[in-house]
C-alpha cells in the first residue's frame, strides 16, 4: 500500500479552513489534509507587507506538520502565499494548485505600491468594506439568512455557508461573535504583495492556476504577466464560477484537484 500523501490547504482571507469542509470531503482517500484554520491570528505572525509573515506562518506549519513534501492548494489569499512559499522553499512542496489568486502584476504593482501608503488602498481592495463589517449578532439571529443574502455568498453552496458560519462564529450568550478578526482581515487586504515578479522563474514543482469564468479578481490582464513569468504553470479557465468558486462548486473543484493530481501521476 502506498503511504498517504499530505495536502495543505490555505484559505481565502476571512474564510477559515473549516469553511471548505465539503470540498475536503471529496479529496482522494490517499490524501491527508492539513490546514491552518485562521491565518494571521497567531501573534507570532502578524500581517505585514507582501504577506511575508503569512508565508512564514505557512512554511512553519508545514515543517511542523509533515515529514514529506506537501501538495499545496490555496484559494485567493491562500493561493498567493502558497505560490510564494513554494518559490522560497520548493523542497516543502510536491506540487501546487492556485485557485483564483489576487495577482498584482504589470503596471498595477506601481499603483498598489503607492496606494498602500495612503487610504486609497481601502478603495481598491475590500479593506474598506471589511472595516465596517458587522461583528456581533443577538444569540437568536438566523445567520444563514443574514449571510446568504449578502452579495459575496449569493452563489455559494448552502452547505458551505453553514460550514462557514460554524467555522467563523462563536456563541457567547447573549451574542454571537465573529472570530475571524476584521481588523486582521483588513490588514491582510492592505498588505497584498506587489513583488510577485521577484519570484518569476523560481517555480520548481508542477503547478496549475485555476480561474473562474466570472472572476473579477484573477482577470486576464493580471494573470497574463504572471503566467508569462511562470512558463511551466498550467492554466485551467473554468466554464463556471466567480472568485469564490471553491465554495460555490466544492464537489467540482475537489474533482478538479483530484484529476489534476492524477494527471501529474501524484496519485
Amino acid at each position: 500500500m502506498k503511504p498517504k500523501l499530505t495536502l495543505h490547504f490555505a484559505h481565502a482571507n476571512g474564510f477559515p479552513a473549516a469553511s471548505y469542509k465539503k470540498l475536503f470531503s471529496q479529496i482522494d482517500d490517499q490524501i491527508d489534509i492539513i490546514a491552518i484554520d485562521k491565518f494571521a491570528h497567531d501573534p507570532r505572525f502578524p500581517p505585514n507587507n507582501h504577506w511575508q509573515n503569512q508565508v512564514d506562518e505557512l512554511i512553519n506549519f508545514i515543517q511542523a506538520s509533515s515529514n514529506q513534501p506537501v501538495i499545496g492548494v490555496g484559494h485567493s489569499f491562500g493561493a498567493v502565499i502558497t505560490y510564494i512559499a513554494s518559490c522560497q522553499k520548493p523542497e516543502l512542496f510536491s506540487s501546487i494548485i492556485l485557485l483564483d489568486p489576487p495577482l498584482v502584476t504589470g503596471f498595477s504593482k506601481y499603483l498598489f505600491r503607492m496606494a498602500k501608503r495612503s487610504p486609497f488602498i481601502n478603495k481598491i481592495t475590500p479593506a474598506g468594506k471589511t472595516a465596517n463589517r458587522k461583528r456581533e449578532w443577538p444569540i437568536e439571529a438566523n445567520l444563514y439568512e443574514y449571510f446568504s443574502s449578502r452579495a459575496l455568498f449569493q452563489n455559494m453552496d448552502k452547505d458551505c455557508i453553514h460550514d462557514y458560519i460554524d467555522a467563523v462564529i462563536h456563541e457567547a450568550p447573549p451574542i454571537k461573535r465573529l472570530t475571524f478578526d476584521p481588523n486582521i482581515e483588513c490588514q491582510i487586504f492592505r498588505t497584498i504583495p506587489d513583488n510577485l515578479n521577484n519570484y518569476y522563474g523560481k517555480l520548481k514543482v508542477p503547478a496549475k492556476l485555476v480561474t473562474g469564468k466570472y472572476t473579477q479578481v484573477c482577470v486576464d490582464k493580471l494573470r497574463t504577466p504572471f503566467l508569462k513569468g511562470n512558463p511551466t504553470m498550467e492554466h485551467l479557465p473554468l466554464n463556471y464560477g466567480g472568485h469564490m468558486f471553491p465554495l460555490e462548486q466544492p464537489l467540482k473543484i475537489a474533482d478538479c484537484i483530484n484529476s489534476t493530481l492524477k494527471s501529474w501521476e501524484i496519485i
